[in-house]
């Protein structure tokens, strides 16, 4: 494997986990709780927020692996079409025609970067 490919599988891997603990603080969001403090010392929201931080070390892993420091940015836009995918999985959210084009220019930017 080349250093860009463990880069762009490094990456990858830290959206698909920034993206689920995305998703478990929506659904922390659409509970309701017997007092404050229960809302925001939950499982959903400590394992949310744990996830960020296992998202952050891989993509500082990634870093050690990126041939630019503007791969970083790139690759990270990919997050958003992962929380589309996963809130029409889990959440029932449409997927309308705006949301569809957004998509079409970010992975154009995507690549135009890489090409």
């Amino acid at each position: 494997m080349t250093k860009f490919q463990i880069f762009l599988l490094i990456m990858i891997c830290s959206e698909l986990v920034a993206s689920s603990s995305q998703m478990l603080l929506k659904k922390s969001a659409t509970l309701h709780y017997s007092s404050w403090i229960r809302e925001y010392l939950n499982k959903w929201v400590i394992t949310g927020y744990f996830m960020l931080f296992v998202s952050m070390l891989l993509t500082i892993r990634g870093y050690a692996y990126a041939d630019s420091y503007m791969n970083v940015p790139v690759c990270e836009t990919l997050g958003y079409i992962f929380v589309m995918i996963f809130g029409r999985i889990f959440f029932g959210e449409k997927i309308t025609r705006n949301k569809i084009i957004g998509m079409i220019f970010i992975l154009a930017g995507i690549l135009v970067f890489y090409t």
